[in-house]
């Protein structure tokens, strides 16, 4: 196994150099799991020093690699981004903001050796972290794939490990519910799909982005038409029987 850590960055100055440093030093603990690893970080247009304290960190971490949008544009793209930029067989998608501790690779690398192809984390304390309004979004988000495509999704804005094939599905959202269907797809196609608890932390600095209304309603177009090309047949075939 080859694995690249991806992180996505906007205005995470207060946050970025511990979140990197902490996944360093258990990445550098994991010698015998891991063929290799690195850790790609790519700044979204960053208006504090983000940037400037990853290029700092890329000259002392040598797997540490950093791309960088001249312009902000957006969470999806980003993800795109880091994910045709990975060299690994395997992504593990975490976060910039400070929330998710680096043992939670550990946790879902256990499923990977388990015998899955994407492991899912699961934050079983939402409500104690989350507003009322985040955990109605969430939940909203995460009860919808289950009634309309029959997959349970869980957490689908959660850390994920899984073969880097997953994370270069081409798929049809272009907002947050991409996470959503990129599990819906991977189920359909048959890959082995695990969900496991982890950690997960309320947030040291900076602002919570995620559930604006506009997310909302992004996402909620794209589910509409994740339903409408999956009923029909897909221009895909099952992996696995």
């Amino acid at each position: 196994m080859i694995l690249s850590v991806v992180l996505p960055a906007y205005n995470e100055q207060a946050t970025i150099e511990p979140v990197i440093l902490e996944h360093a030093r258990v990445l550098a603990g994991l010698n015998g799991p891991l063929h290799d690893w690195e850790i790609l970080c790519l700044d979204d247009a960053s208006t504090d020093g983000t940037l400037a304290r990853l290029r700092e960190l890329e000259q002392r971490i040598p797997r540490l690699r950093v791309l960088a949008h001249e312009r902000n544009q957006g969470i999806f793209q980003s993800f795109h981004d880091l994910f045709a930029a990975a060299r690994g067989t395997h992504i593990y998608l975490t976060a910039a903001d400070g929330q998710w501790p680096a043992a939670n690779l550990l946790r879902l690398l256990l499923e990977i050796q388990r015998g899955a192809d994407l492991a899912v984390g699961v934050r079983p304390n939402r409500r104690e972290v989350y507003s009322l309004q985040r955990r109605a979004v969430s939940c909203m988000f995460n009860l919808m794939p289950r009634l309309l495509f029959g997959v349970k999704t869980e957490d689908a804005g959660s850390v994920k490990l899984g073969l880097r094939e997953i994370f270069n599905f081409q798929l049809i959202s272009r907002s947050p519910f991409a996470e959503a269907e990129r599990i819906i797809r991977a189920r359909l196609e048959g890959y082995r799909v695990a969900f496991a608890p982890i950690q997960f932390l309320r947030r040291p600095a900076g602002k919570q982005r995620g559930a604006s209304w506009r997310n909302v309603r992004r996402s909620l177009a794209d589910c509409i038409r994740c339903y409408t090309a999956y009923r029909a047949k897909p221009a895909w075939s099952p992996r696995r029987a």
